[in-house]
């Protein structure tokens, strides 16, 4: 009881957006009443969030106590089995499978296992496509007996508030190379479908942004893809740029007229914010994926700019510090891990401080991920200020008159390996983009690597590559961030 109250009162709320809060404040706790699977699950996920701070480098640590971690495996376990057990009993019904599969999700982004959450969530969209399918080969579903009309339906409850969660927790698994597409349909929006089209809800037109927003990762790795293999880039490959910018263009305009015709609350802006700047960064990421060239991102300056004075009017509402000031301290954290579900700020930061290469916006991003906004699933702040860092650093050792950095100095990507040890160390992976399409003798694409280490002095790298250069065996598999 002491961990369920834990949860319903600190681990709940760190954990809920704007758009999911009624699952993790209502929706888990109501099933967790009658279902031990879940009720487990949120044993075990408000005890581990007591214990975490929501830095990927205590998580990685993991337990110190053993007694401890076995609490937490027992409740972990627990769960586990009685979703085995209940799928085999006549009275199951998926949405206790979806709803436990998000609750393990959930635990391994905080345990910071992406392999382990990755495939409980390519589970879940499993069951949603299975589910989609039966319902279109099967007849219409019968209203039980004791369900009134206008009551909200399992059916009702999966596609309005678990599936946006899924759509939502896909941009995370495609940004780390994980094919999601190949379980659950990624469409690519046409731009008709939102020409002339009028929100009627913030939530309608996150909904709508957040398809949007991964078919456009879709696109961005499928080209990286083919950059790195020399495929040359097609016709088609240019015109589907063209549909995905234009869902960009003629959603932004629908958000906007939305935007002028309500009365706004503080919250309603700061959603707004928070919508506009992932606006930004998926489109600016969109409209360069053609090309290896990293010149063609100058011409988005002003997008970089509006994407951080949102992040700034997000940043406020969340209190964490003075913006003016740097150097100032957070504001006090709750008990629970500083740790959110889902990603919202930090990859767009990331991304801005990584692919703007005007020298004080890049630096106003990492400004802002110094802050120490809550870990979003695997994506941690201070490890993404470190990398950051270094980006800045490499490509600046040559600059223009602008003191901007020469394309001889342009990285075509960064990629950070997930497998942190416990001391905090991890290796990043650069590609310069002079390099791109420059195989060794065997076809390989190659590449640079350095070791990093969290909050300790730099150690020496365990044995890894006999050349400093690493091997990318697997171009295939494109991460993004």
């Amino acid at each position: 009881m002491h961990d369920l109250e834990f949860y319903h009162y600190c681990a709940g709320p760190t954990l809920a957006s704007r758009f999911d809060n009624e699952f993790w404040s209502r929706i888990s706790l109501q099933m967790a009443y009658t279902e031990p699977a879940v009720r487990h699950a949120l044993v075990a996920l408000g005890y581990l969030s007591r214990q975490e701070t929501g830095s990927l480098k205590h998580a990685r640590l993991g337990f110190t106590n053993g007694d401890k971690r076995k609490l937490f495996l027992l409740h972990y376990n627990k769960s586990v089995r009685h979703l085995v057990h209940r799928i085999a009993e006549p009275s199951y019904s998926p949405e206790i499978g979806l709803v436990t599969c998000v609750l393990f999700v959930c635990i391994e982004f905080l345990r910071a296992d992406y392999h382990t959450a990755f495939t409980h969530m390519r589970n879940g969209l499993k069951i949603i496509s299975e589910l989609r399918q039966t319902r279109q080969t099967d007849s219409p579903i019968q209203t039980p007996e004791g369900i009134q009309s206008g009551s909200t339906t399992p059916t009702d409850m999966i596609e309005e508030k678990l599936v946006p969660m899924f759509i939502r927790g896909m941009a995370s698994a495609l940004l780390y190379g994980v094919s999601v597409e190949d379980d659950f349909a990624v469409p690519c929006p046409l731009p008709q479908s939102f020409q002339e089209r009028r929100f009627t809800s913030i939530r309608e037109a996150q909904s709508s942004y957040h398809e949007i927003r991964n078919a456009a990762i879709v696109f961005t790795r499928q080209m990286a893809i083919k950059l790195i293999q020399l495929i040359p880039v097609t016709v088609e490959d240019f015109l589907r740029r063209y549909g995905i910018l234009e869902c960009h263009r003629a959603w932004y305009e629908a958000f906007q007229e939305l935007e002028c015709s309500q009365i706004l609350s503080l919250e309603d802006k700061v959603t707004i914010s928070a919508l506009k700047l992932s606006y930004y960064a998926t489109y600016i990421f969109a409209a360069c994926a053609t090309d290896v060239r990293q010149m063609s991102f100058d011409a988005h300056l002003s997008s970089f700019k509006a994407l951080l004075h949102h992040a700034k009017i997000v940043f406020n509402f969340m209190d964490l510090g003075n913006l003016e000031d740097p150097q100032a301290k957070p504001s006090s954290r709750s008990a629970a891990a500083n740790f959110t579900f889902e990603i919202s700020i930090i990859p767009s930061l990331y991304f801005t401080a990584t692919r703007c290469r005007c020298p004080t916006t890049r630096r106003e991003a990492v400004s802002l991920l110094s802050l120490n906004p809550p870990r979003e699933g695997l994506w941690d702040p201070e490890q993404h200020v470190v990398v950051s860092n270094r980006v800045i650093e490499i490509e600046e050792m040559e600059v223009d008159e602008k003191g901007w950095p020469t394309e001889e100095m342009r990285l075509w990507s960064t990629v950070i390996d997930a497998n942190m040890d416990q001391t905090g160390g991890f290796w990043v992976d650069f590609l310069p983009a002079k390099w791109v399409g420059s195989f060794d003798g065997e076809g390989r694409q190659r590449l640079r690597s350095e070791w990093f280490v969290l909050g300790e002095p730099w150690t020496s790298p365990p044995s890894r590559y006999s050349d400093p250069l690493r091997i990318m065996f697997s171009p295939n598999t494109a991460p993004l961030h």
